[in-house]
């Protein structure tokens, strides 16, 4: 087999050089931008993006990279790293090497002291986490109709969403935001896909940047309100798995002995690198 060679992220590639790969990989994606990607691995107030590339002979090989999450688990903040981007280059594949960044991510990442791994997998990511790198496997996020996001759920692990956090998370570049006003002091967090609206979360207003709009929208308008949920437990009917854009299996590795309360972990779609 050929001697790769394995680089930190963003230690020699830029970060056009992965725009190469990603549509050499899985062609053309709309999301996937320089603006995009900089905001991801180096905008990111939790800290910046940890992984790991593999280069032959000078050329880039394959990607795959974490970035750094805080959550609240039994009343502290526990830091840790939530799985986005992977990426082989055709010439590259079938020769291990997701697994192989992946473990070296995730030696890192402990050398680091981050304590857990997080994600969101799909259809086709999910055996390799779980068969490979011993991931455990927590359930699958749903969405529900005509619900609005949740409060944090007693018990439950769940994302510590500062006021940093929000005010970068809602500068997604490759997003359009848009808010509900919910209460005295809150505000549900909206995106638009065509003619479904995806209610993502709820936040304090004072958190929000001033240039969010608080566009107003109601049922009949024609508009199927949609919410991402985990745990699913609740009031209110979910989407059939059947119509679902996607699986999303929420998935866990724990870097360290113990850590049980992240195995009930709170998800909503601020929590999630789809939207």
């Amino acid at each position: 087999m050929p001697k790769y060679e394995f680089v930190n992220a963003l230690e020699r590639a830029k970060i056009e050089d992965y725009l190469a790969l990603f549509e050499l990989t899985y062609g053309h994606n709309r999301k996937l931008t320089a603006p995009y990607l900089h905001w991801l691995y180096e905008s990111n107030p939790h800290g910046r993006a940890v992984g790991f590339d593999a280069y032959l002979d000078g050329e880039l090989a394959a990607h795959y990279v974490t970035i750094p999450r805080i959550y609240r688990v039994d009343g502290e903040n526990v830091q840790g790293v939530l799985s986005v981007n992977t990426a082989t280059h055709p010439n590259h594949q079938r020769r291990g090497l997701f697994t192989r960044l992946a473990a070296a991510t995730y030696e890192r990442a402990a050398n680091e002291g981050y304590k857990y791994i997080v994600g969101v997998a799909n259809a086709q990511s999910i055996h390799g986490f779980l068969n490979k790198l011993e991931f455990e496997h927590l359930g699958q996020i749903g969405l529900a109709l005509w619900r609005q996001p949740s409060p944090v759920v007693p018990g439950y692990a769940h994302l510590d969403q500062g006021e940093g956090w929000v005010r970068w998370r809602l500068s997604n570049p490759s997003a359009e935001y848009f808010l509900t006003p919910y209460g005295q002091d809150e505000a549900i967090v909206n995106t638009r896909r065509g003619r479904t609206v995806f209610s993502l979360g709820r936040t304090k207003r004072t958190d929000l940047p001033n240039d969010i709009p608080a566009t107003p929208w109601r049922r009949n308008r024609g508009l199927a309100p949609l919410t991402p949920v985990y745990p699913k437990e609740g009031k209110g009917p979910l989407l059939p798995a059947t119509l679902m854009p996607s699986p999303w299996h929420v998935i866990l590795r724990r870097l360290e002995p113990g850590l049980d309360a992240m195995a009930k972990i709170q998800f909503d779609g601020l929590s999630m690198d789809t939207f």
